[in-house]
């Protein structure tokens, strides 16, 4: 016996219904559990359907398939550090690095040509606030249209980083230029200016993480909704 399509979709709506909406964590749950489902049906011919799967789903034990969910977002997490290490040094050891590079050099001159000792920061604050609100409305629309893929609501973490570095530069351009007094203030200054710091160079990185996972996304759709 093999299970039908119509069979095959029933068992993901089982798997949406125990709480995992995402098309390509269905998929991967699925792997697991249309064989053990079938399996059951051969062994005892009057099981439903929906029986066997919830028998299928009983044998994962008290989380159900939690692990297998959280399994597969792990690899996919590992997938995405790994290429924002890769852009990282691609940035670091080609020609791209000019541009980080430059307009730190810019700011800096800005700074001292026009005798404001911080006006680099203010430059750098502003160059970080347009950058992450232009790369956050870029891939909004991207977002909603592949809300249903684990694949790329994990990169979508990348735009809390991109809210953090938002943060960081209101807060730069407020509390940095009032020239911390206490030890407290001047911590709290190292690690918004560190911040910041990541997040310029992030700026140059990030579009590209997340464009390599449309691309992977859009490689799961075509396997899954055709």
């Amino acid at each position: 016996m093999n299970l039908s399509p119509g069979q095959i979709d029933s068992l993901k709506k089982l798997i949406s219904y125990k709480g995992y909406p995402e098309i390509d964590v269905q998929y991967e749950i699925l792997d697991h559990v249309a064989c053990r489902v079938e399996e059951l049906m051969n062994q005892n011919p009057k099981l439903s359907l929906n029986e066997a799967f919830a028998k299928a789903h009983g044998e994962f034990g008290v989380f159900g398939f939690s692990e297998l969910e959280e399994s597969y977002k792990k690899v996919i997490q590992k997938r995405v550090i790994k290429n924002f290490s890769v852009e990282l040094k691609d940035l670091f050891t080609s020609l791209r690095i000019i541009y980080p590079l430059g307009l730190g050099f810019i700011f800096h001159q800005s700074s001292v040509l026009l005798g404001n000792s911080n006006l680099w920061l203010i430059l750098m604050v502003g160059f970080v606030l347009i950058a992450s609100i232009g790369i956050i409305s870029k891939y909004w629309s991207k977002s909603k249209a592949y809300r249903k893929y684990a694949s790329f609501q994990v990169t979508a973490l990348w735009f809390q980083l991109l809210n953090l570095g938002i943060i960081c530069a209101f807060n730069a351009y407020q509390f940095v230029l009032k020239s911390p007094q206490s030890l407290f203030e001047k911590v709290f200054s190292g690690i918004i200016l560190l911040v910041l710091g990541v997040m310029f160079v992030s700026i140059f990185i990030i579009p590209k993480v997340v464009n390599q996972s449309i691309r992977e996304t859009e490689k799961l759709k075509a396997i899954y909704e055709t």
